[in-house]
This record gives structure tokens, C-alpha cells and sequence, in this order.
């Protein structure tokens, strides 16, 4: 009964992840971390608050939706692994200096670590398959 309650927790992390990204939650991102992990999303970074400060830059206001899904998790005592499929796609305001967005498609390969009976990632190595550019975009207003 444990694994499945640690696999579902590992599960919540992750997917925590993945909104915190989109909905720029900077902050609560981070502190998804351990203290020192290792961190490799296509550049590399030696702390959640490094990753988060650093992404917060890079994006913005932009829209993005990232996606993980079809978990291959093992749980050892208070360590785990877990590879995830994932897709993105980030695009950029008008204006910006990126001049297109993208899609794309990959895995991540992630350890965790349980402290004081919670879980955080302690490492995140993205690769991707694939990549393919979009044209930039701002979404409508809110209406109120």
C-alpha cells in the first residue's frame, strides 16, 4: 500500500510541476526542489530557485502548456526514479525578441527524494525527440 501511496505522491509533484510552469507560480515552483539537485531542461541550473528565477525571465507573460503524462515510476525506501513523456509549447507575445515559439516532444528523466515525509525532485534531465517552431501569439483579453 506504501508504493502506491508514494507513487501517487510523486505523481502530484510532478504535475505540480508542470502548472506552477504555466501558470508562473515561480515561487511554488522552486520549492518543488531538494536543497542542492541537479537540473538539466536544455540549459542547467544548481537550485529550484535558480530554475525558477531563470525560467521567469525567459517567459514572461507568455502562454505555454506543458504536459507529462505515462509515468514509469520505481520507489527504493525514500528515493525514487520515474521517466515521463512530456510535450510543450511555448509562444511568445508579439514583440519579443524570440521570434517564434515551439512545440515540443520529449521525456524527462527525474529522481526524487523523500524528506520529512515529502517528496521533492532531486534531479530533472529533459530530452527532447523533437521540436517543431510556432508562430507567436497573445491571447485574448480576459472579459469580464
Amino acid at each position: 500500500m506504501q508504493r502506491l501511496v508514494d507513487v501517487e505522491d510523486i505523481r502530484q509533484v510532478k504535475a505540480r510541476y508542470f502548472r506552477y510552469l504555466d501558470s508562473k507560480q515561480w515561487s511554488k515552483l522552486a520549492a518543488l526542489f531538494t536543497a542542492h539537485p541537479t537540473i538539466d531542461v536544455g540549459a542547467k541550473y544548481s537550485s529550484g530557485k535558480e530554475l525558477a528565477e531563470k525560467t521567469a525571465a525567459l517567459l514572461g507573460d507568455a502562454p505555454t502548456a506543458h504536459q507529462g503524462f505515462l509515468p514509469e515510476i520505481e520507489v527504493n525506501g525514500n528515493r525514487a526514479t520515474a521517466i515521463w513523456a512530456m510535450e510543450d509549447y511555448v509562444s511568445f507575445p508579439p514583440g519579443s525578441s524570440y521570434k517564434n515559439g515551439f512545440h515540443g516532444y520529449g521525456e524527462y528523466h527525474d529522481t526524487y527524494q523523500r524528506i520529512n515525509g515529502h517528496w521533492y525532485i532531486s534531479s530533472t534531465v529533459l530530452s527532447r525527440f523533437r521540436v517543431d517552431t510556432v508562430p507567436n501569439w497573445t491571447p485574448p483579453a480576459a472579459q469580464s
